[in-house]
């Protein structure tokens, strides 16, 4: 006669399950946080770096334009006839502000964008200003003061809480040199403590 014994399996008792569960719990608690931190710092870094590029891009176009004040293609005839050269682009730096806005937060300027030796009005006038938290460019030789200014900063990115410009002459070997000196401070729109500074010096070779 065949005898089958069979053996008792003892499972997991209801303190043990619970004991388990909790542990998973915290298991995956813990790890949601990491998660999450993660995503956060990744998420602060991207916003960082968008304001970087934002504000970089901007300041390099103001920087190479500005540079470019007082150009005109019959600037050595200030020396060859002094008499017969157009001085429309001679001193075209005027530092104002947009209404409502710090002082000093506006330059307009001028130079010869093509080279042929006339002032042709509007499309050789040029200038920036913070206007409501945004970097604008001249339009239509608009006065700073005026509407009809272009947005190079969108809202979507940054805000602009601080645009400065200073211009300066210092006398050197019985030359005249004028420098402008620009300060911005953005922070992202997202994100107002990521925050960043940028300063630059121009120097003006061709503002007689």
């Amino acid at each position: 006669m065949l005898t089958v014994q069979l053996s008792k399996q003892r499972g997991l008792s209801l303190v043990e399950l619970m004991i388990t569960v909790g542990l998973g719990l915290v298991l995956m608690a813990a790890l949601t946080s990491v998660f999450s931190n993660t995503l956060g710092v990744n998420s602060r870094s991207l916003t960082f770096s968008q304001l970087q590029e934002e504000t970089t891009a901007v300041m390099e176009l103001m920087v190479s334009d500005i540079r470019r004040t007082g150009y005109h293609a019959g600037a050595a005839n200030i020396i060859i006839a002094p008499d017969n050269t157009v001085t429309a682009f001679s001193d075209s730096v005027v530092i104002s502000a947009f209404s409502d806005e710090a002082g000093s937060s506006c330059i307009l300027f001028k130079y010869d964008i093509n080279g042929n030796g006339v002032d042709d009005g509007n499309s050789e006038a040029f200038g920036y200003r913070l206007a409501t938290g945004q970097i604008e460019r001249r339009q239509s030789s608009a006065s700073c003061t005026e509407g009809g200014w272009q947005d190079l900063t969108s809202t979507a990115m940054v805000n602009v809480s601080a645009l400065t410009f200073t211009l300066t002459e210092q006398i050197s070997a019985d030359m005249t040199e004028q420098r402008v000196n620009i300060v911005l401070v953005a922070q992202a729109a997202t994100d107002p403590t990521l925050q960043r500074t940028l300063t630059t010096d121009v120097v003006l070779r061709n503002a007689f």
